[in-house]
Parts: C-alpha cells; sequence; structure tokens
C-alpha cells in the first residue's frame, strides 16, 4: 500500500514537472518581440500601403510585432537626433538619409551594422550601384529603400508651339530660354518660399562646372567657400537671374505652389525631383515630359542629384535581431516596389518592378548613364551648414550678391571647424 502510493505520488510529481515544462515551452514560443519602425508621414495612400506591409510582415513574422509610427518631416527630424542620444530610445529602425549626417552617425557608433545581413541575403544582387552610400570602412549600415532623381520638367504643348526639344547643352538651354521668353512665357519656374529649390540651382551648377568630388567636398565643409569655383558657379547662376529668366514672384510660392505654373503653360521649365509627380493631375501627366540638367563643361562626366533613403538600426535598439528581419523583409524585390509606388518614388532595388507611372519611369532612364550622384545640398552638408545655407541660395536669388553670399557660407564653415576641433 505504501509502495503504491509512493509510485502514484512520484507519477503525479513527474506529470506536473512535464505540465511545467510544456507551459514553460508555450510561454517561451508565444512571447513575442515588438520592433518599432520610425519614418515620415508623405501621404494618405503612403501611410496606407504601409500599415498593410506591416500587417503582411506580422503574419509571416510570429515572432516578432511590428509596429510603426509616422511624423511629419520637422517633428521627425528633431525626435531622431535626440532618440539617437538616448541609451532608452524604444525606436527599433528609423528612416534615414544618405550624406553628411548618417555618415557622422556611424562614425560616432549610433548605428548597428548590418553587414551580416547584407551577406547573408546577398543583398549585393539588388544594391550593388548604391552600395558605397551605406558602406563605410567596407561595412554596411543600412538598407537604400528609396531615391528619386532631379531634372527639368517641361510642358510639352510649349515646346511644340515654339518648335522646340529638350536641350543637351548649355548653349541649346539658354536659346530655348531666350525664345520662350520671347513668347511672352516664364522660362524657368521655381519656388523658394520653400528654399530648398534654390539649392538644387546651385548643386547642379556647381556638378555641372566642377564636378562630383569638389561637390563633395565643398558642401561637407572640406573646402572653403572662398575657392574660386564657388565664384564661378554663382556668376553663371546670376547670369541666369539677370536675364529674367525665372518668374518675378518665386518667393511667394513654395516648390508645390509653382507646380501649377508648369502644366497650365505659364512656364515652360522647372528643376524639380520627381517627389512633385504624385500633386500633378493624372489626366495632365502626358503633357509633361523630362530631361536632365544639360552638360555645361564638355571635360565633366554628367553628375546628378539624387537624394537617397534609407532604413537604419540604431546602436541602442534592444531589439537588433528582430529588427534585421524587417530590414530583410523591406529588400525584397516585391516589397520594395510597392513601398515606393505608394510614396512615388523610385525603389534602388534593381530587382524590383518599374513604377506605372511612365513619368516616373522617365526620369530614372538617365540614372543608368550617370557618372555618380550628390544626395542634395542639405544631406551632403553639416546640419550647421545645410538648413541657413538653403536659406542664403534661395536670398541670393534676390540678392544677387555674390560677395556677401560666400562670405557668410565661410563664416558658416568655420563656425563647424571650430565646434569640430
Amino acid at each position: 500500500m505504501i509502495h503504491s502510493n509512493k509510485n502514484i505520488m512520484i507519477q503525479t510529481i513527474l506529470s506536473f514537472s512535464l505540465f511545467l515544462f510544456s507551459v514553460a515551452n508555450y510561454c517561451v514560443a508565444a512571447e513575442k518581440v515588438s520592433v518599432l519602425l520610425h519614418t515620415i508621414q508623405l501621404s494618405g495612400k503612403y501611410r496606407t500601403v504601409l500599415a498593410s506591409l506591416i500587417d503582411e510582415f506580422n503574419l509571416e513574422n510570429k515572432q516578432i510585432t511590428l509596429e510603426y509610427a509616422v511624423e511629419n518631416n520637422e517633428i521627425y527630424h528633431e525626435n531622431r537626433k535626440k532618440c539617437l542620444q538616448d541609451p532608452y530610445c524604444p525606436v527599433d529602425i528609423y528612416l534615414g538619409f544618405a550624406g553628411y549626417n548618417f555618415e557622422k552617425n556611424v562614425a560616432h557608433g549610433k548605428v548597428e551594422a548590418i553587414d551580416d545581413l547584407w551577406q547573408q541575403e546577398a543583398l549585393d544582387l539588388y544594391f550593388s550601384h548604391v552600395k558605397h552610400s551605406i558602406s563605410f570602412e567596407g561595412i554596411q549600415y543600412g538598407l537604400p529603400i528609396s531615391y528619386y532623381p532631379w531634372g527639368f520638367f517641361y510642358n510639352k504643348s510649349i515646346f511644340k508651339k515654339l518648335k522646340l526639344t529638350p536641350p543637351k547643352t548649355w548653349s541649346e538651354f539658354l536659346a530655348i530660354c531666350e525664345i520662350v521668353k520671347a513668347a511672352n512665357l516664364v522660362p524657368i519656374i521655381i519656388g523658394t518660399k520653400t528654399p530648398f529649390p534654390a539649392a538644387s540651382w546651385f548643386s547642379y551648377l556647381n556638378l555641372r562646372l566642377h564636378g562630383l568630388n569638389f561637390h563633395m567636398q565643398l558642401t561637407s565643409g572640406r573646402v572653403a567657400y572662398t575657392d574660386k569655383k564657388v565664384r564661378h558657379t554663382l556668376e553663371f547662376w546670376k547670369g541666369l537671374i539677370d536675364q529674367n529668366y525665372f518668374n518675378k514672384n518665386y518667393r511667394q510660392l513654395t516648390y508645390l505652389d509653382a507646380l501649377p505654373y508648369l502644366y497650365r503653360g505659364l512656364g515652360s521649365m522647372y528643376l524639380m525631383g520627381n517627389i512633385v509627380l504624385s500633386q500633378i493631375p493624372e489626366k495632365i501627366k502626358p503633357n509633361i515630359g523630362y530631361f536632365r540638367f544639360p552638360r555645361i563643361n564638355p571635360s565633366i562626366p554628367l553628375y546628378e542629384e539624387i537624394p537617397l533613403d534609407i532604413l537604419f538600426i540604431p546602436k541602442q535598439s534592444k531589439h537588433k535581431k528582430a529588427a534585421k528581419k524587417v530590414l530583410e523583409y523591406f529588400s525584397r524585390p516585391d516589397i520594395a516596389y510597392r513601398y515606393n509606388e505608394a510614396a512615388g518614388y523610385l525603389s534602388p532595388n534593381e530587382q524590383a518592378k518599374k513604377n506605372n507611372d511612365n513619368l516616373i519611369h522617365v526620369t530614372s532612364e538617365h540614372l543608368k548613364s550617370t557618372a555618380g550622384f550628390s544626395y542634395f545640398f542639405n544631406r551632403n552638408s553639416p546640419p550647421e551648414i545645410g538648413r541657413p545655407g538653403t536659406k542664403l541660395l534661395a536670398r541670393f536669388m534676390t540678392t544677387r550678391d555674390i560677395e556677401t553670399t560666400i562670405h557668410e557660407f565661410e563664416t558658416l564653415r568655420e563656425q563647424v571647424l571650430s565646434v569640430e576641433k
């Protein structure tokens, strides 16, 4: 009897132990890792598609719960800067931009390396042409997610009426400006109430006159703005302004306010990124053409302005392994296509399907022959130069004061150098 009771007790203990073991295993299996992605609010369509992509990720990955937050541009940048300084920041993945700030954050140890993911997923097959933009000392730190080339959009009806063809050289471009001006139309549209379009003019003229290496050295603060090449660039730009080729009300217009001047036939050409294409009515798009910024110096290769967006993992993330799983998901060609189709951008993923919007597709054609690219003035520059410098360039269109502009830029540069020392 005692022996029987003893056996029953042992069996009970074993059964209970097995039960506890099963419960523990179930809890471990059921435990999910939460990953938080922060990005910028681009449009209603973008947010809707992003939500769908995240829902699909969560269905595929039972051990991870991917959550997201979107913020408007200014707030987003402020919060991201604070987060990268905070070891307790809960964000696991950020939308970032290739250029000066990203390089600095990598150098200061604020960004997690993803070279293991890069090798594991053979991402060279997808991103070899932009790999250098997210690599430092041979190590990768971000996933290229979007880019949006700049160039000239033009009104086809005006060009047809005046028997014009898209220019390839600077002399051809200037001839078009004269013909359009003589027809009492605006040759070049711009809006500097949002100052960054002015920066695109400085950047492209500098690239076409002096090349990519000089431009990148200058904008990053490693070359003085007193360099004679800067004066040359500003003199070239001033010549266009002096000829009254730009619309006179540019200070009152944002870059979006200026857009209807193009498609309503009030002006002929608009230097802008394809970020504006979602704002052009679909029925009007067939009347809008595109050409790359014309060559000026025959000895300088054709470099382009192409801002590149990336996804990266901040160093303080507590869920790096799960975050890399998310980056793996967004590296897939089908996901990259849907993400960028909603954003109105181009995917840098070479295996991704091309955007159905023909005009977006046209803007990407010249990327195949570009000799290299700049990320955009403010992204190339330290923030202490990029933000106020962009405003200086917008102001230059009004003052046309080369001496003061050079002096104020060099003052900004020297302030950055004194802090870095």
